[in-house]
């Protein structure tokens, strides 16, 4: 998606909704209207759920309908912040393979939990959060993780992690960058580290990070991050320190 710039009949339509707990309820429109207002929401973080008829957001959305109000604009947040979920499936792979088992595990870009939760149902004696969107920070908070609310690219962790597992941002090398700092924080020797990265290997800054480690790739399948609205390609990345 991208960022939408309000129409006055979607405005309208959100003047007109009804905030309750963490849902917005929509008074009834038409389809094509609803399809835009809809995007609007989804921008802001929220999501359809049909058995409440309503579209459910991480904590209270009025301070987000407040804000698309009052400037016209619905920001994308998900590109905002790079955020693509990880899949369950594939959260619990790369818990797996990174043996985490009486481990306390760093996950450098947590967003909802989705690695986190499978690194803790694979074993792992903690897991310690940094998540940049506040609101997933403060959702992994209530799940009961320790979380730094921070970009990670400025955080350095002052003791060493034995276990990392990742799904960082991938623009402009993001991901890269990400990984480098990731491996400043990775306990040596005896650490391990599973990232997921954009599938462009050949890119230079690959080869220099990677240097004095040993890993092993794998080509993701086609459609792996589908169902988080994408079909870029990915790699998965296994690091021994």
């Amino acid at each position: 998606m991208a960022n939408q710039t309000l129409t006055p009949e979607i405005a309208a339509v959100l003047e007109r909704a009804v905030i309750s707990g963490n849902q917005i309820t929509l008074p009834p429109i038409d389809r094509a209207l609803y399809l835009k207002v809809d995007k609007a929401l989804q921008n802001a973080g929220g999501k359809w759920n049909t058995r409440a008829r309503a579209h459910l957001f991480e904590g209270d959305p009025q301070a987000k309908l407040a804000q698309i109000l009052g400037t016209g604009v619905a920001i994308d947040e998900k590109k905002a912040f790079q955020a693509l979920y990880t899949p369950p499936a594939l959260a619990a792979r790369m818990a797996a393979l990174a043996q985490e088992k009486d481990h306390v595990v760093l996950e450098p870009s947590a967003g909802r939990g989705a690695l986190a939760d499978a690194c803790l149902e694979a074993g792992a004696r903690a897991v310690e959060c940094v998540e940049i969107n506040p609101e997933s920070a403060a959702g992994l908070s209530r799940k009961g993780y320790k979380v730094s609310t921070a970009d990670f690219l400025q955080c350095l962790p002052p003791n060493p992690f034995h276990r990392i597992v990742m799904n960082p941002p991938f623009t402009r090398n993001q991901d890269l960058l990400h990984l480098a700092h990731a491996l400043r924080c990775l306990t040596r020797p005896g650490g391990q580290l599973v990232a997921i990265l954009l599938g462009n290997i050949e890119r230079p800054q690959f080869a220099e990070t990677m240097t004095g480690f040993r890993y092993t790739l794998e080509q993701m399948p086609a459609g792996a991050f589908r169902e988080s609205g994408t079909d870029v390609k990915t790699v998965l990345l296994t690091v021994e320190a």
